[in-house]
């Protein structure tokens, strides 16, 4: 039995020849396991061949599933595509200039590109797809036992934004498969941690979850949420948030009573609250014990966006990590009066550097100013008069600028209109329903991570959700404005190789386990039922049942199973009794013991 890398992927790299098997989705409502073959056009040692060693179920695998080649990610026409983008991976082979070589164990970024590409060679293409890992590709996927990546694609992913494609793992010594393949989710939640900004007593702008601030996860019994609450408390016990307010339905938070995070959280001294979406007293129990700073929303309605902008301390930032239910929902930000400047000189000064541009917060110009690539509006200042000439000599020469919505021009600025769009900093004078009606006619013409600032203030505000947090993700700035906005990070190779490296655990997660040839049946009773947890397929062992992540259900699956199954199955229910029927390294070293393979992370 091989012990080295080395040697496990030149033993993989000959079977990555012949025929093999992967999870496919054919078409809606369809998930197979279908033998297949890599091109052998491919396999020439200038691409990069990866064998799977697993993949964790995200939930959002259950809309590809339904919508097939509709999914705006999924090629139209196209006849095949593997499934799974939270992933372990080992390199088999690997071009000479890469930065991971053969006998590594990878993550894989899955976010590929922000421009249609052909999927099959990595290329622009105007015919193809916004690709991603587990949406998009018949030869690449977590799903799939092998597979075949361009060798052209890490430098065709890191121009477009997302860093490294392959990631190393350095996992400590009781670090466990699955918790390695929570790289990806775990990065989208700790990339929006990153991203969430609050200004404190001083005015002073801060990235990141403070410490010690009262936090509200709304709708949050869903995975992500706890994926999300499990990366907030893993920090020093005085740094936790004194109150976690949880909503949801009942019955899950009844279940979420026996959850090993929330018993640990309580152990270490916070208040968690668990409260029924449907209190007709929620928005007192949602300030009960303070005002949160930070309130995550998950798959939002309009009564969530009525709840958080109800509940936020002043300052605060509202995230939503998961969308609202209805793309064009609406919420309501109360805009208060400006303040009064001096001069229109120190106006200008003062309101340019309120511009909160929602980018990367170790980018040096995230904030205090203008973008980088300026397209400027200012709307509903007076023609020639002082006040625009205070902004007007703040803005570099050569700037293309709006000026009003019907598109005037001035010396010295390239001339625009409302329908070019692409609009980066919109300043809107003017209060009440005509700065309301401004923003609404610009929303939708503004760019992605615009800053938008009411320079006179006092306006009721309809924000358009998708506008907000998916298309444009603009921001809303201004001393007068009550709380800031974020929205769910990609996931960027920066992130995964902070879980790759130094593994936050989400072994208390796992709820359930199969082998490749079973994942069809646990997405099928795993989307019926809709239990919490995280559910892990291991591309290796094949034929291992579909079974919850308990001694009991172990051994009664073991009872209708042959070998090896019987005794992988045996063996980690022995290995569950120790652990309390929590998932752990140990249970996955049983499991493989049981079917003599070599368990991947012991490999020297």
């Amino acid at each position: 039995m091989p012990t080295t890398k080395i040697d496990r992927a030149q033993e993989l790299a000959k079977k990555a020849r012949l025929s093999h098997h992967g999870v496919y989705l054919t078409g809606p409502n369809e998930v197979k396991v279908l033998e297949d073959d890599l091109p052998v056009a491919s396999l020439t040692g200038e691409n990069y061949l990866l064998a799977s060693f697993g993949n964790c179920r995200c939930a959002s695998d259950a809309k590809a599933i339904r919508q097939f080649d509709t999914h705006a990610r999924v090629p139209s026409g196209v006849e095949r595509i593997a499934l799974g983008h939270e992933t372990l991976q080992l390199v088999l082979e690997a071009p000479s200039d890469s930065n991971v070589v053969p006998g590594d164990v990878v993550v894989v970024t899955p976010g590929h590109a922000t421009k249609p590409i052909d999927p099959m060679t990595f290329k622009p293409s105007k015919d193809g797809v916004l690709s991603s890992l587990g949406y998009s590709y018949r030869y690449l996927g977590g799903l799939r036992q092998f597979s075949i990546v361009p060798g052209t694609a890490p430098a065709f992913v890191k121009a477009q934004g997302f860093g490294n494609f392959f990631n190393p793992v350095s996992p400590n010594e009781n670090t466990s498969m699955v918790t390695l393949a929570h790289a990806e989710p775990f990065a989208c939640n700790y990339g929006t941690n990153k991203h969430i900004f609050t200004i404190d007593q001083n005015g002073d702008f801060l990235y990141g979850v403070p410490p010690r601030s009262i936090v509200a996860y709304l709708s949050g019994t869903a995975r992500m949420a706890m994926i999300n609450l499990t990366i907030v408390a893993s920090v020093p016990d005085e740094d936790l948030p004194p109150v976690v307010y949880i909503t949801g339905s009942q019955s899950k938070l009844d279940e979420m009573e026996d959850y090993a995070l929330i018993k640990d959280l309580r152990k270490r001294g916070t208040r968690v609250v668990l409260i029924d979406r449907n209190d007709p007293d929620i928005i007192a129990k949602l300030t009960e014990f303070g005002k949160p700073l930070v309130v995550w929303t998950n798959y939002a309605s309009a009564a969530t966006y009525d709840q958080a902008s109800a509940i936020m301390a002043k300052g605060g930032n509202l995230n939503s990590y998961a969308g609202a239910v209805d793309p064009e929902l609406t919420f309501d930000m109360p805009i208060c009066e400006a303040p009064r400047f001096s001069t229109f000189e120190e106006e200008a000064i003062s309101q340019i550097g309120e511009m909160h541009h929602n980018l990367s917060p170790n980018d040096p110009e995230r904030h205090r100013g203008l973008a980088k690539e300026a397209k400027i509006a200012l709307i509903g200042f007076e023609e020639g008069s002082d006040r625009e000439a205070a902004y007007l000599n703040q803005f570099p020469k050569g700037t293309s600028v709006l000026f009003s919505l019907m598109g005037n021009t001035r010396d010295g600025f390239e001339p625009c209109s409302l329908k070019d769009g692409g609009f980066t900093d919109v300043f809107i004078a003017g209060r009440g329903n005509y700065a309301a009606s401004a923003y609404a006619e610009i929303e939708t013409q503004l760019a992605r991570s615009a800053a938008v600032n009411f320079v006179d203030g006092d306006v009721d505000l309809k924000v358009r959700s998708k506008n907000a947090h998916y298309v444009t993700r603009h921001q809303i700035c201004g001393v007068n404005v009550p709380w800031h906005m974020t929205n769910t990070s990609e996931p960027h190779a920066d992130d995964m190789l902070v879980q790759a490296s130094n593994p936050v655990s989400f072994d208390w997660m796992v709820k359930g386990v199969c082998g490749l040839k079973n994942v069809p049946n646990m997405m099928d009773e795993v989307e019926s039922a809709q239990p919490f947890g995280s559910f892990f397929a291991f591309a290796e062992l094949e034929d291992l049942p579909y079974v919850e992540s308990t001694a009991a259900a172990f051994r009664a699956a073991a009872e209708s199973a042959s070998n090896p199954v019987k005794e992988s199955l045996l063996a980690g229910a022995v290995a569950l009794d120790i652990t309390g029927d929590v998932w752990s390294r140990k249970v996955e070293e049983a499991i493989y013991a049981g079917y003599e393979f070599p368990y991947p992370l012991n490999l020297t």
